[in-house]
């Protein structure tokens, strides 16, 4: 008579069987709990990223002197902390996912998602060189730009994946910390090394 093997056994199945168990749970607390619950468990990780509001707000009144002699330096800010954003959501969710249903090592996860990143930034940054320059017509701007969105999606996913990575290593819901942490360290990371080539190539 064939035995199956037991969930508590470490196999392979049974570690997938209790991950997707657990995010089951989670899910339904996430859905079902009492609002005043449910605030408490998402205003913690806001916080943080209020808290990273304010860096970024920081950062730009640093570089106020640049902004003021080169007002073009502003129109790109929301599209490279958009596009970091959403590149680094992609890595969230194919990390949740993969974390929970693949053999694979976290490591080559991770690095093939950094490569996967790389690739989106390069193809990003080269179509906004070509855009930047044939519409403004300044050699310094349009690498600077095309630089931080090249930068924006190696960071983006990279946080997104290890973000999720310890979220989920340490029993706590993805959805609802590591996404507004994730938002705003690829924010203000982005915004660091675009407002700092710019400082470099238009000064």
């Amino acid at each position: 008579m064939n035995e199956g093997i037991p969930p508590s056994s470490g196999a392979p199945d049974g570690r997938i069987a209790r991950s997707v168990s657990a995010h089951i749970d989670q899910a339904k607390a996430a859905l079902t709990a009492p609002p005043h619950r449910r605030a408490l468990y998402r205003l913690p990780w806001l916080l943080v990223g209020l808290a990273g509001s304010a860096a970024a707000t920081a950062l730009m009144a640093g570089a106020e002197a640049q902004l003021s002699n080169h007002i073009a330096i502003a129109f790109f800010i929301p599209a490279i902390v958009y596009l970091a954003d959403a590149i680094g959501t992609q890595a969230e969710a194919v990390a949740v996912r993969g974390l929970s249903f693949t053999d694979g090592g976290p490591l080559r996860l991770l690095l093939g998602e950094l490569g996967t990143g790389a690739l989106l930034g390069l193809t990003l940054a080269t179509l906004s060189f070509v855009a930047v320059w044939s519409v403004f017509g300044d050699p310094r701007l349009a690498p600077a730009v095309a630089a931080a969105l090249a930068a924006a999606g190696t960071i983006a996913t990279g946080v997104g994946f290890l973000l999720a990575r310890v979220f989920q290593r340490g029993g706590l819901d993805p959805a609802l910390g590591s996404g507004p942490v994730a938002t705003v360290v690829q924010g203000v990371l982005s915004l660091a090394v675009y407002l700092g080539l710019v400082g470099l190539l238009l000064t």
